[in-house]
């Protein structure tokens, strides 16, 4: 219930502009969203299968990641992805200073910004850590603040086929934000998956803009 309330919160009470949980449910479309790359033997998969369904989807990239492998950076931007940030070297937020979260974000921004020569206006806290002193800071900064409404549990390195049987016991509807990992191979193996029972279904695929209102 408790969890039902926040997310009741964050959907209802925050504006999208400020804090993104999931979007309109009035057309069929569903948001993928990668944390943790970009990783070298991941994404390279990752874009092949996603460009063979004709998908575009969000990656929230770490800084850190980001700068060791600006080849990679540009082969999701020239893709046509969404490129976002996910902080710099992905600390704990509930263990760290506002001042210290702020340059998290500044850093992810700036590597973002070099590699892709585009700035960024989307945020995802590490671990989803969010605090309203930070939903704040980012607002004055004109960046929005995303979560999500589904999460694959991909972190727990089950086999694909576990992954899979999760959604379709509980079906993703019209909206939902997904979120997976792309710092390890099962992400591909699950959406091998799902991506084709998903389009059976009648769901589209669209990236998150970086200039959301």
């Amino acid at each position: 219930m408790l969890r039902q309330l926040k997310q009741f919160y964050r959907s209802v009470i925050l504006p999208d502009r400020l804090f993104l949980l999931r979007k309109a449910k009035q057309e069929k479309i569903l948001y993928l969203t990668f944390d943790d790359g970009p990783v070298a033997g991941v994404i390279e998969p990752l874009l092949a299968l996603l460009d063979k369904h004709q998908i575009k989807a969000t990656f929230f990239v770490l800084g850190s990641r980001a700068a060791k492998h600006p080849e990679l950076m540009s082969a999701i931007h020239s893709c046509g992805h969404t490129i976002a940030n996910h902080s710099y070297s992905h600390p704990a937020f509930n263990k760290i200073s506002h001042a210290d979260k702020l340059k998290q974000v500044v850093q992810a921004n700036d590597i973002i910004q070099q590699t892709t020569g585009q700035a960024c206006r989307l945020f995802r806290a590490p671990q989803g850590r969010w605090d309203l002193r930070l939903l704040l800071a980012l607002g004055r900064k004109k960046i929005t603040a995303v979560h999500w409404s589904r999460d694959s549990m991909d972190f727990l390195k089950e086999p694909a086929e576990n992954i899979a049987a999760r959604f379709n016991q509980q079906p993703v509807q019209a909206g939902d934000i997904i979120l997976f990992h792309d710092d390890d191979i099962r992400c591909v193996e699950a959406l091998e998956l799902l991506l084709p029972l998903w389009l059976k279904q009648g769901y589209r695929f669209d990236a998150l803009e970086n200039n959301l209102k």
